[in-house]
């Protein structure tokens, strides 16, 4: 992807990552793996200039694709000098509208595994509807006391062996051979957790679960333990609409006040 995720997902592309039941096993399941390079972060304005897919079955990669995106506009410097691609690079090479019945078919009966899915999946709308696991909540969800969660932070963080360089990140083709690795590991940790559990619709139901912020990752009580947040911000998060809070941001601080209210039935709420 082309920029470094927030630790909350943009509030506009929740919908993206909703709970889909799909029955079935894990071991049995084809995962889609899937990575965007692009001109910036807003689907409605940017444009893809890499994607890549990895689909992968029993722990085994079936097969891979990527290619280069003619993204119909110039590519801003400050996009470039992270995925490194330039505006010559692409010029002769298809536009997602051409390169779409490749995706439908590397990604056909498969679920969508991606880091931080709804920022990849706001620019595929040829995807849409499937069910997705985000590794990035996933990640929060397994190994929660990790310091961050960028893609690689998770490879440092957690020893992950990779067949690509840390000097390839922000390639669509290198950052889908690390989130497959990342996947793997998420999901020994999952079995590990629940028992060996096998169940296809649990992972993808626990990826787009509520997740619990230890600290927010923004304004003046930026990093700062949630149980140590004064109430009145608490209550100001839940009354807000500018900004649009999303919904991990708005769980933390709902389940922090009734965690201080089961404490203190006097707490003070709006």
């Amino acid at each position: 992807m082309t920029v470094s995720p927030t630790e909350a997902l943009p509030a506009d592309r929740e919908s993206l990552l909703k709970y889909h039941p799909m029955s079935g096993s894990i071991r049995a399941a084809t995962f889609a793996v899937v990575d965007v390079e692009t001109t910036g972060t807003d689907p409605s304005i940017d444009a893809v200039v890499e994607v890549a897919v990895l689909r992968m079955r029993g722990g085994k990669t079936i097969d891979r694709f990527s290619s280069l995106v003619n993204p119909g506009r110039p590519i801003p410097a400050r996009a470039a000098a992270i995925h490194h691609i330039s505006d010559e690079m692409v010029a002769e090479k298809p536009t997602l509208v051409e390169l779409t019945p490749i995706l439908r078919e590397r990604t056909d009966d498969s679920v969508i595994v991606a880091h931080n899915a709804p920022f990849d999946l706001g620019f595929l709308p040829m995807l849409a509807g499937r069910p997705a696991v985000c590794t990035l909540r996933l990640a929060r969800h397994l190994v929660p006391e990790l310091p961050t969660f960028r893609l690689q932070a998770l490879r440092d963080s957690l020893h992950l062996p990779s067949a690509s360089s840390p000097a390839d990140a922000h390639r669509a083709f290198a950052d889908t051979d690390l989130t497959a690795t990342l996947f793997l590991e998420l999901l020994a940790r999952y079995s590990e957790r629940c028992r060996g559990s096998d169940d296809l619709d649990a992972l993808i139901a626990l990826s787009a679960a509520p997740i619990t912020y230890r600290s927010f990752p923004f304004g003046k009580h930026r990093n700062v333990s949630l149980d140590a947040v004064p109430p009145d911000y608490l209550e100001w998060i839940l009354r807000t609409e500018n900004p649009p809070f999303d919904r991990d941001i708005r769980y933390s601080a709902e389940a922090e006040l009734a965690r201080r209210r089961a404490v203190d039935p006097l707490v003070h709420t709006t």
